[in-house]
């Protein structure tokens, strides 16, 4: 069981997770890393496409100075240019798209332009690959094992930034060989672990309402 303490705690680790979008050189403990992961492995999935393949879940760590993160960054822009050209194709059919999709296309835009800001040589790097099964529910599992690690992270003192651009890998060759794994067998995401450079942002309230029914 637990206790009001422990849900006070608990409650305080919610309230203190932010994204990072600025990161300075510090490079974080193997042992850190190993707990933030240990966290992911302990999240919900989806347990009829895990019997499918020996490793359900991968997680490949690269740290600050690895050779492959300038061809990991370089894969990403080329996949986001992709991305933001099909966007745009959909725009001029899709009237909500039209609508409400510009921000999208100005954020690909830079990301083609300039790169992910957490790029390059971020200080780790963890890509998650998950089976995708018949079901294709890796999405979900991968959000489930991403939400562990943030907010494991956040205990540790960690900062923490989400690579969602990693999401749309599934078919990107090169990008799967770096790892070992077949093209459009495994879904991706990715997060970067490491300490803040600039100070801590407040969290902007989501809007949101609750109904009681």
């Amino acid at each position: 069981m637990f206790t009001e303490q422990d849900n006070l705690v608990f409650d305080r680790i919610l309230e203190c997770r932010h994204i990072c979008r600025k990161f300075d050189g510090q490079i974080p403990a193997r042992e850190e890393a190993a707990a933030v992961i240990r966290a992911g492995q302990l999240a919900p999935y989806a347990y009829i496409s895990s019997r499918d393949v020996p490793v359900f879940l991968h997680f490949f760590v690269l740290f600050k100075g690895n050779s492959l993160l300038a061809e990991i960054e370089r894969l990403i822009r080329a996949q986001t240019a992709a991305n933001l050209a099909g966007l745009r194709e959909e725009m001029a059919r899709d009237p909500f798209l039209r609508e409400y999709g510009g921000p999208l296309e100005a954020m690909w835009a830079g990301e083609v332009k300039n790169g992910l800001p957490v790029f390059p040589d971020p200080p780790c790097l963890i890509v998650l690959a998950q089976w995708r099964g018949a079901r294709r529910g890796e999405r979900q599992s991968l959000a489930h094992a991403l939400e562990n690690m943030w907010l494991k992270a956040t205990a540790l003192n960690l900062d923490f930034n989400l690579i969602s651009p990693v999401e749309s890998m599934v078919d990107n060759a090169a990008f799967c060989s770096l790892f070992g794994l077949p093209a459009g067998r495994y879904g991706f995401h990715a997060c970067i672990l490491g300490h803040r450079a600039d100070r801590e942002l407040s969290a902007r309230p989501v809007s949101s309402q609750i109904h009681w029914l």
